[in-house]
């Protein structure tokens, strides 16, 4: 008796508190009465099923017996198969008398002494039951609804575009909803990618970042444009994000949900003022493809000619309008912290082109701009624009099929292209548009990229040109100086090329700068393949390099920078996509040597150059 008095005074307190009173609050109906039953439950509860030192004691309470207990009368019942008889008082509190018989008899006295001593404090806490509520019941009961909403909301229908487009609208004009529904895709994408981050199976852990991937897609749709585009630049980061999560997110590039055809031909009319009838001989309800801002439509112009119309979604400023001063939180939070980049510059730049994007007149400027730059190449072809059935909101354009450049298996099905070829024109147009041209696409996703036959090897076409930035003279030749530095390994001509660029600030130490390049070179960090290689036998300097903070501290980052940074990363995982071993700086360092010479590069360029292959080898 004394063992088990013990053990229920240090341990089985809490417990049974704590479970009388959740029990208590919990239970309702005839057969729990709201007062009377409480200790009666907690009594039962914890007996039921007891062990101490060996010996057990179980209870067995019937429904008759609890209902008779509830109106207050006595009942009989078996405790480990000995009779007891439970008499009630009151409704506050209650006695027990037991009749021990044998070995057992001797624990359970004990045992139903202390739980009606510790049953007390428990009654006492019930009685305060708004507070009860208050504090315990009513956040969980909140959690659980909203922890059902949350998961019920993930099982919307996002294959009918019209109805997307609808729901869209609603989120423009009701930014909390807009939020509420962020938050809840995050907790459902997130709930299944930890379990995939925590599975040891392999093929479990495959199938969970798969239904991650297929998640991920359905939030991105339902949420909107912005984050569709924001998965479209993810799918073609497959070095940074799982293979089965990429796969998924690249149905983002051209088959988010489209919306109907009589939607598209109502957008047409109002924009071009004329009906459909008169404006084409042909026009194909089903669209070509589905993107973030909009969608394709074939359709034959009453000449014969066969063209691609781009109509653009609905309530798309009003999204932006929602989403992007989203951005200035983000800025001010870097600027705070000192993150070594020009963040509110790039974000205002960015939030530029971003709107410019849905101004599909914005967008033909461009594409005639790098329709001209390369109209004289065979080797890339870029639509060009038909301006009378071009609008802000509708775009012309020549119709040019391709194959999609991420469909490996029919590029190598087809005998006239060559993935390697593609990689190399794909680094070749973008050295053009950074160096020569000063205009380039920041978005090289594969959805705006295909292949034709027309040349030996195959044809590059590009599409979608809302997203482009510009340089100036001074950084179109700081982009090729540090080329041809990395290949070099030259650390004094990379200092002179970030300066070119804008990327070092005024007052800066460049000999620090220097010191750091140096370093970074001759122990491997930055290079190329491509890249020159010193000799072995160099010694570093006994202090050592500068630090990396130290060094970052000189440094800003232009927007225009960032844009050529984010295209080459985008570029990356197509060119990898392609081709391995592919990497830009390889594949360009050929061509940099003749743009230089185009620049206006003499003898001078021509002997250093040779004076470094003769010195360092190729």
């Amino acid at each position: 008796g004394v063992t088990t008095t013990t053990w229920m005074q240090h341990h089985g307190q809490r417990y049974l508190a704590l479970g009388a009173a959740v029990l208590a609050t919990f239970c309702r109906g005839p057969l729990f009465h709201a007062d009377r039953i409480r200790p009666s439950l907690a009594f039962s509860v914890a007996i039921g099923h007891t062990k101490f030192s060996g010996v057990v004691a179980t209870a067995s309470v019937d429904s008759r017996a609890v209902n008779a207990a509830s109106t207050g009368t006595a009942s009989h019942y078996d405790v480990g198969g000995l009779n007891r008889r439970l008499a009630w008082r009151s409704h506050s509190r209650f006695r027990t008398q037991a009749r021990s018989m044998g070995t057992v008899g001797q624990y359970t006295g004990p045992i139903l002494t202390t739980l009606r001593d510790y049953t007390r404090p428990v009654l006492a806490a019930l009685k305060a039951r708004p507070l009860f509520y208050g504090l315990f019941v009513a956040p969980n009961v909140i959690l659980l609804v909203a922890l059902i909403l949350v998961f019920l909301g993930g099982r919307k229908d996002i294959s009918n575009g019209d109805a997307m487009q609808e729901k869209w609208a609603r989120y423009a004009n009701r930014p909390a909803l807009r939020a509420a529904a962020l938050m809840a895709g995050g907790v459902r994408f997130g709930a299944i990618y930890l379990r995939a981050k925590l599975a040891r199976n392999p093929e479990k852990k495959h199938d969970l970042l798969v239904a991650a991937g297929k998640r991920a897609v359905r939030e991105l749709v339902q949420l909107g444009p912005t984050y569709v585009k924001l998965g479209q630049i993810i799918s073609s980061r497959p070095d940074s994000v799982p293979d089965e999560i990429v796969k998924e997110l690249k149905s983002l590039q051209d088959n988010v949900p489209s919306f109907s055809g009589a939607r598209a031909k109502a957008i047409l009319e109002a924009e071009l003022k004329k009906p459909v009838s008169e404006l084409f001989k042909e026009f194909d309800e089903v669209p070509l493809a589905a993107a973030s801002l909009g969608q394709v439509h074939r359709a034959i112009l009453l000449d014969g000619r066969q063209v691609a119309i781009k109509v653009q979604r609905d309530k798309l400023k009003e999204m932006y309008d929602l989403d992007l001063p989203q951005f200035d939180k983000v800025t001010d939070m870097m600027e705070r912290f000192k993150i070594g980049v020009d963040a509110k510059t790039m974000f205002k730049d960015a939030k530029v082109i971003l709107y410019r994007e849905i101004d599909y007149t914005a967008e033909a400027e461009n594409t005639h701009r790098l329709n001209d730059a390369f109209k004289d190449e065979d080797w890339i072809k870029i639509p060009g624009i038909i301006d009378e059935f071009t609008s802000r909101k509708v775009m012309t354009m020549e119709y040019v099929p391709g194959i999609k450049i991420d469909n490996i298996k029919k590029l190598d099905s087809t005998p006239e292209i060559d993935r390697q070829l593609l990689g190399k024109l794909l680094a070749k147009a973008y050295l053009l548009q950074f160096c020569k041209y000063g205009v380039f696409n920041t978005d090289p996703h594969p959805g705006n990229l295909a292949v034709d036959s027309m040349v030996p090897g195959g044809r590059l076409i590009m599409y979608d040109f809302g997203q482009v930035a510009y340089l100036t003279e001074p950084q179109c030749d700081g982009i090729l100086q540090t080329i041809q530095a990395i290949v070099d390994l030259d650390a004094k001509a990379c200092v002179k090329a970030f300066v070119k660029l804008g990327a070092v600030k005024e007052g800066a130490d460049l000999a620090v700068l220097e010191a750091k390049i140096e370093d970074n070179f001759r122990t491997g960090k930055v290079k190329s393949k491509r890249s020159k290689r010193k000799a072995d036998n160099e010694e570093q300097e006994a202090s050592g390099p500068p630090k990396d903070s130290e060094v970052m501290k000189s440094f800003v980052l232009p927007s225009q920078l960032a844009f050529v940074a984010r295209a080459i990363t985008q570029m990356r995982g197509v060119g990898m996509m392609l081709d391995e071993d592919w990497e830009f700086i390889d594949l360009v360092a050929d061509q940099v040597v003749e743009l230089q010479l185009e620049k206006g590069a003499g003898l001078g360029y021509l002997a250093n150059q040779f004076f470094k292959q003769f010195q360092f080898g190729s």
